[in-house]
């Protein structure tokens, strides 16, 4: 049998050093606290909050839920000396949890159950456990939480990397993320109008030309533009070719702003370029393109299934689209576009001939 290792034999492990940031992260400084009830006007709010916004209607929501049920999680506190706020002493700093503080205020309850830090918790602990705590939460929004990852850059010196890594975040998501912070305000407007609106938002950034940007943000607002035709749309406007010219976008135009009938409005034309009409291909020379000749073969279809799962991964992350692959992509999202705009009207027109009523 081999022999037993004396204690002498052994390594020395040096136990790795927990700072006062990860044990609060990590809930070992949490676990020695008990929940206590604070009185209301004993609590202020977070002088270093990562939401900037507390919608009405859900605080009233979770109001009526307290009223029932009373508050289900504790908030997060640290002792302040004694700071006036709004006509009282307040004792406690909240670190985590001010929509439920607002909403049990509403509710018109008198306490609040609270886990309670020392006074000696540093601002960096408490500013981490509370865009933590925020970022667990689905409904936050992303303008807010691109001014929290700005705040962990400027305020505590972090990269990206470790941003990420704080928060179990990719580098590319805070990356984008933080995007926002740069952007003009009319599109910082349009985040916060329409959160949904994000990968919208990202390509409409690309363009300098107020104007131009100001007709899609209106169109992307309605619901007027996929995703897939605002790319279309930027590029188009970006690289202008000989074929897509600026009848075309007119064309285009007309189609999103005043298609309400079915009817295309007249596009003029200049001098020496082609109107839409001249450029369509002509009934004759249509015929000449037989289906076997335009089908797809069984090779060109398992191409499309593979660029589009692949494409699938740059809707998620805009990152990986490099300027190689958006060459080849672009004018492809142009023709499907296309197609997908005659298509609908074919469908409708078809519905209306099937129609009873007609």
């Amino acid at each position: 049998m081999p022999k037993r290792p004396s204690m002498q034999d052994r390594k020395l492990e040096t136990p790795r050093v927990v700072t006062q940031i990860d044990a609060a992260l990590m809930g070992q400084e949490r676990t020695r606290r008990e929940v206590v009830e604070l009185l209301l006007d004993e609590v202020m709010p977070n002088r270093q909050q990562p939401r900037t916004a507390f919608a009405d209607e859900s605080l009233s929501e979770l109001a009526a839920s307290i009223q029932l049920h009373g508050v289900l999680e504790p908030i997060i506190v640290r002792e302040i000396p004694l700071t006036a706020y709004e006509g009282h002493g307040r004792q406690y700093e909240l670190i985590a949890g001010e929509r439920r503080w607002r909403a049990a205020t509403r509710a018109g309850s008198r306490t609040i159950p609270a886990l309670v830090f020392p006074e000696a918790t540093t601002n960096q602990v408490a500013f981490e456990l509370a865009i933590t705590e925020n970022l667990q939460r689905e409904d936050l929004h992303p303008l807010d939480e691109a001014l929290a990852f700005g705040r962990m850059q400027r305020e505590l010196d972090y990269s990206y990397a470790q941003i990420a890594e704080r928060l179990g975040k990719s580098k590319g998501y805070v990356q984008n993320r933080m995007r926002l912070l740069q952007l003009d305000a009319d599109l910082q407007q349009l985040v916060t109008n329409r959160p949904d609106t994000l990968a919208h938002v990202y390509e409409l950034a690309k363009l300098t030309d107020l104007e131009q940007r100001r007709r899609l943000i209106d169109a992307v607002r309605q619901d007027a533009l996929t995703l897939a035709e605002t790319r279309a749309r930027v590029q188009a406007l970006l690289n202008p070719t000989p074929d897509r010219d600026e009848s075309y976008l007119r064309k285009y135009d007309s189609d999103i702003f005043h298609d309400t009938n079915g009817t295309e409005p007249p596009v003029a034309t200049a001098k020496g370029r082609q109107s839409d009409a001249d450029a369509r291909p002509s009934a004759a020379s249509a015929a000449g393109h037989t289906r076997a000749q335009v089908a797809l073969t069984p090779r060109e279809r398992a191409a499309l299934v593979d660029a589009s799962a692949k494409v699938a991964h740059y809707l998620d992350d805009l990152s990986l689209l490099s300027e190689q692959d958006w060459a080849v992509l672009s004018p492809l999202a142009l023709r499907l576009s296309d197609l997908l705009r005659q298509v609908g009207r074919a469908r409708s027109v078809a519905r209306s001939a099937d129609s009873p009523d007609t």
